[in-house]
């Protein structure tokens, strides 16, 4: 008797431990241990190094004055089913930057497009002589509405779209969640069709444009706002200002020891939300920079899985 009852402990561990086996938050724990030697090297990694594999690559989405802007798309073409999107905004303080996604969540967007999400590295137009907020956040919702022209083409899920960015691409992500469908329109052969998501990644976002401290940033950045346009633009474009009901599911993650963008602005942010009683959630690293310096294994391991978690929750 004591033998069939160990033997059927036996089958029924082998049978959970093949389902976690076989989950894709197994899976995904799996590809970032495997990364595990090269955490320490997450900052430089954030910027740089591109995934390779790109199903559709430098599709035009959108005409801006004669300009062209570009996504790239990755799907796994073998999965038929309805696919869930994740839009992804590169950051870089509005001045500089591509959509080539960063080695830093490669793994991410590996496992997603092989678990049948559709992954979308859109692109904006970056500043240059001017301050052009209102074309940067309008490109994003573009890029939204672009998904939702072309469903039928790509086999996209418009009811699980979500948007994932870093630094300045986490503020204009969520002002384009955040803003209503008939704000910041761009290409009028896109104004027709919605802009609403489901939620959205912030990765250390500025919420609140007032209270950036520009003089830890790139030259670039600090030549290119005064005190009196930082006060005027926050007024304007700082997403605490567009805190409602009914807002987007929102997964904040931002650091203690944030040099440029303060940590209190984001807990600010994520307090404005919840008291609206929207889902807000919230996951604080201790120790790293902007720029993810002096993240460790484990706080790099808890980040990753903290979006993987979200995502996955959000797309079911």
């Amino acid at each position: 008797m004591r033998k069939k009852r160990t033997l059927f402990i036996i089958i029924i561990l082998i049978t959970l431990i093949i389902g976690v086996l076989n989950s894709i938050r197994f899976k995904f724990l799996y590809e970032v241990l495997k990364l595990s030697n090269s955490l320490a090297t997450i900052s430089s990694d954030f910027y740089s190094e591109p995934i390779k594999d790109i199903t559709y690559k430098d599709i035009i989405y959108k005409r801006n004055d004669g300009e062209t802007l570009k996504l790239d798309l990755y799907i796994n073409e073998e999965i038929k089913d309805p696919k869930p999107v994740i839009i992804y905004v590169f950051g870089n303080g509005w001045v500089y930057g591509d959509k080539v996604i960063p080695e830093a969540i490669s793994s991410i967007i590996d496992l997603l497009k092989d678990e049948g999400f559709a992954v979308i590295s859109t692109s904006y137009e970056l500043m240059d002589d001017e301050v052009i907020f209102d074309k940067q956040i309008s490109d994003v919702k573009d890029t939204i509405r672009w998904v939702y022209k072309n469903k039928d083409k790509y086999n996209f899920d418009v009811d699980n779209i979500g948007l994932i960015g870093p630094s300045a691409g986490a503020q204009l992500s969520m002002i384009a969640a955040f803003s209503d469908d008939d704000e910041f329109v761009g290409d009028v052969s896109l104004k027709e069709y919605p802009s609403k998501v489901k939620y959205i990644v912030d990765l250390f976002g500025p919420s609140d444009l007032s209270k950036i401290n520009l003089s830890a940033g790139p030259s670039e950045i600090v030549d290119k706002f005064t005190a009196e346009d930082i006060e005027s633009y926050s007024k304007l474009y700082s997403p605490i200002n567009y805190i409602k009901e009914d807002l987007p599911d929102t997964l904040i993650i931002h650091s203690k020891k944030d040099n440029i963008v303060p940590y209190d602005t984001s807990v600010e942010l994520y307090e404005s939300g919840i008291e609206l009683n929207n889902k807000f959630d919230f996951y604080t690293l201790e120790n790293c920079t902007h720029y993810l310096e002096n993240l460790s294994n484990k706080e790099a391991l808890g980040l990753y899985m903290n979006i993987i978690d979200f995502i996955l929750s959000e797309s079911k």
